[in-house]
């Protein structure tokens, strides 16, 4: 099985790398209709779902006769924009010093793949006469580099999430089990102030100067949060972005900033909105004349803890230390992901991320994963399922 498994993990991998999903600028459609053949190929039924126009989740299963939760595998279909920089051609898989260079490689149609491989490797036994007791899911969705993530919204939406399901997202982890994912929240906050000429700024009211103190005091007041996860670090805020003020002559009417806010338990989103109100009122506050509006611009991505010691960690647990043939450690992120998005909305204790690759490769030029760690990770999967799967009587 070890050697069929890795084979098709790798072909995929390039297969997927070719065809183009970016987001923007792109869709997931032909990803979509890949994903159907393929599931179709294996004799699986298959629902697409539109989310949006030319982007549809593909769900497929293999169901089990004993009932409990199931294993689900949530892989979003798009990547990131090509964009410039690269040494070779994006969207055409190459394979060199170990390693398959190509847009989406690492993030995350080499976790794709292997996902798939291990799902055909699983039909194969049921077709042979092994029983199925689990049932087995795949979830290919759409529009996780985004920050709304629809398609998981969708994909809880119509049933095929729930919290009792253990799910695996297979981002790049290189294969370490992440267990914590730190809230990642964007917030756009706007003061207007009044415009003056600058040689009378007595007569305005200044907006940029209002945003540069609330810069400071965010920063501050985030340095000072008592808060600190083992596996997920301390909050960080970052204003990622400022607009502002339209000629060198004239006092600013209005400032627009977006934040980034990635924090970890006990906080939640309402008090990370609370903290960026408060230093903006603060500084307007200081700046007479200057007012103030705070807003969300994402879906609630509060931290999300999974259960160490659930039935869901416990097996994938197991299955690693007997393919990589160490004892594995819980980890943490400060990225979001599909997974994250399924805990946080389900209120499941059993979301994972767990793939192969390194998330430093992501959305960069030259992107790349290497072919051990795919191989790996697609023994890792086709054990895994065949455990949570088959009955221990199949042949």
């Amino acid at each position: 099985m070890d050697a069929a498994i890795e084979a098709q993990a790798v072909s995929l991998t390039k297969e997927l790398i070719a065809i183009p999903s970016e987001n923007p600028t792109g869709d997931e459609f032909a990803m979509a209709d890949r994903m159907e053949a393929f599931f179709r190929g294996i004799g699986l039924e298959v629902s697409r779902e539109r989310v949006a126009e030319r982007r549809e989740n593909v769900t497929a299963e293999i169901t089990g006769s004993g009932g409990g939760p199931a294993l689900v595998f949530l892989n979003h279909m798009d990547t990131v924009p090509a964009g410039e920089g690269w040494s070779r051609d994006p969207f055409h898989a190459t394979e060199e010093e170990g390693k398959i260079w190509g847009r989406g490689s690492c993030d995350m149609k080499g976790g794709i793949a292997a996902g798939l491989a291990a799902m055909e490797s699983l039909k194969r036994r049921i077709d042979g006469g092994a029983k199925a007791r689990g049932t087995v899911r795949c979830c290919m969705v759409v529009d996780e580099e985004s920050g709304a993530m629809t398609g998981t919204e969708a994909a809880i939406a119509s049933g095929h999430i729930d919290a009792e399901d253990i799910v695996i997202s297979c981002e790049p982890t290189e294969l370490a089990l992440v267990t914590a994912q730190k809230g990642a929240m964007w917030f756009e906050l706007v003061f207007r102030g009044k415009s003056a000429h600058a040689a009378a700024p007595h007569m305005g009211a200044d907006a940029i100067h209002a945003a540069s103190r609330a810069v400071v005091a965010l920063q501050e007041a985030v340095a000072k949060l008592p808060y600190e996860d083992p596996l997920l670090g301390r909050c960080t805020m970052v204003t990622s972005i400022i607009e502002g003020g339209h000629k060198t002559n004239v006092v600013s009417e209005r400032c627009v900033m977006q934040i980034d806010s990635r924090f970890v338990p006990p906080l939640r989103t309402g008090e990370v909105q609370h903290i960026i109100h408060e230093k903006a009122a603060e500084a307007c506050g200081r700046v007479s004349g200057v007012e103030f509006s705070l807003r969300a611009t994402i879906a609630d991505r509060p931290p999300v803890t999974a259960d160490t010691e659930g039935a869901g960690a416990r097996l994938i647990f197991e299955i690693l230390k007997e393919i990589l043939g160490a004892e594995p450690e819980p980890a943490g992120v400060s990225y979001y992901s599909d997974a994250g998005m399924a805990a946080a909305q389900t209120g499941s204790r059993s979301c994972f991320l767990l793939g192969p690759g390194n998330i430093e490769q992501a959305h960069t030029p030259d992107e790349f994963i290497g072919v051990d760690s795919l191989k790996k990770a697609a023994r890792v999967y086709g054990r895994l399922l065949e455990k949570f799967a088959l009955d221990e009587n199949s042949p």
